[in-house]
């Protein structure tokens, strides 16, 4: 059994920030990579809320707040595409790639 594209599509656009049809348009435009980071999204959200239910998370719930807040970010941003071409994150790294490459 697979994952459909609507399984993968099934999370809250609005708290990222997305329009509607966005991230079907980038599942159209980079096919199997951004399936690849939603089955990631998907999976990091599903282990950041099993770690809630998890005792020994709890002894230090400043830490446990930390992972929490890293995890639900990278889960934003493989969401919204940042790491594919164009995305912010893939940009700016490529940006940096070539401003550490001109300073040589």
């Amino acid at each position: 059994m697979t994952l459909s594209n609507d399984d993968l599509l099934a999370f809250d656009r609005e708290r990222l920030g997305m329009i509607e049809g966005a991230p079907r348009a980038l599942l159209d435009k980079h096919e199997d990579v951004y399936r690849a980071q939603l089955v990631a999204a998907r999976w990091l959200d599903r282990y950041r809320e099993g770690r809630t239910s998890q005792p020994q998370y709890a002894a230090n719930p400043h830490f446990e707040a930390g992972i929490q807040g890293t995890l639900t970010d990278i889960v934003a941003n493989l969401r919204r595409g940042d790491f594919l071409p164009g995305g912010r994150i893939y940009e700016d790294e490529m940006k940096r790639l070539t401003a550490d490459e001109q300073s040589d």
